[in-house]
C-alpha cells in the first residue's frame, strides 16, 4: 500500500522551484496600499492625502497611486439620491492628488457634479412618470382586490411586483444611456493619470 499524502504535502511537492517573483509581490503591495487610502479619504475629510503619498519614493508612489486611482474609479458611480452625491467633491479631490493635471480632473468633477443632478432629478421624474401611468392599473387591482376582501384594500406601488419591474426596466435603460457618459469621464481620468509622471 502506498503512502498517503496531505494535500498540503502534494502542493509542496508541486511547486518546488516556484519562487514568488518579489518585485510581483511589492507591486501589488504598494497597489493595495493605495486602494486602502480611499477608506481613509472617504472616512475622513481632513485626512491629508497628499502628505501620505508624499511619503514614497517615485516610483514607489506611482504604484500606490495607481492603486488609489483604481479604487477610486470603483467608488465614483452613479448616484440613487442626492445624498449619495456627498462623496463625489472629495473624490475629485483624491483624483486630482493622483495626476498633474489637476485642472482637467477638476473640470471632468465639476460636469460630473451637473451630470449626476441631472441623473437623480431624471431617475426621480421616470420614477414619478411609470406611478401615474400605472396607477390607473393599481387602482383597478385595489377594486379588485377590494372585492374580493370585503374590506378595502391600498396597494402600495413599490410593493407591487409588476410595477417594480416596470420600474426596474427603465431605469436600467436610463443606467446604460449615463453609465457609458460615466464611463467616458473615467477614461478621461485614466488618461489624465497615464501623462502624470
Amino acid at each position: 500500500m502506498g503512502v498517503i499524502k496531505s494535500a498540503l504535502e502534494i502542493a509542496m511537492e508541486n511547486s518546488k522551484g516556484i519562487e514568488a517573483n518579489k518585485e510581483l509581490v511589492e507591486q501589488n503591495r504598494l497597489r493595495d496600499e493605495g486602494r486602502k487610502l480611499v477608506s481613509k479619504v472617504l472616512e475622513d475629510p481632513s485626512f491629508d492625502l497628499k502628505g501620505a503619498l508624499k511619503g514614497y519614493e517615485a516610483a514607489k508612489g506611482r504604484l500606490v497611486k495607481e492603486g488609489l486611482l483604481q479604487s477610486l474609479l470603483a467608488n465614483l458611480v452613479l448616484p440613487l439620491d442626492e445624498f449619495a452625491m456627498k462623496d463625489t467633491k472629495r473624490l475629485g479631490e483624491a483624483v486630482a492628488a493622483t495626476v498633474t493635471d489637476t485642472r482637467k480632473v477638476g473640470m471632468i468633477f465639476s460636469q460630473l457634479e451637473g451630470f449626476f443632478k441631472e441623473y437623480v432629478a431624471e431617475r426621480k421624474r421616470l420614477v414619478d412618470a411609470v406611478e401615474r401611468q400605472y396607477a390607473p392599473k393599481l387602482k383597478k387591482k385595489e377594486e379588485d382586490l377590494s372585492r374580493q376582501m370585503g374590506r378595502q384594500v391600498k396597494i402600495n406601488p413599490a410593493a407591487d411586483p409588476e410595477f417594480q419591474s416596470i420600474v426596474r426596466q427603465y431605469l436600467s435603460q436610463l443606467d446604460t444611456k449615463y453609465g457609458e457618459s460615466l464611463d467616458g469621464a473615467k477614461e478621461e481620468i485614466r488618461a489624465a493619470f497615464a501623462k502624470s509622471p
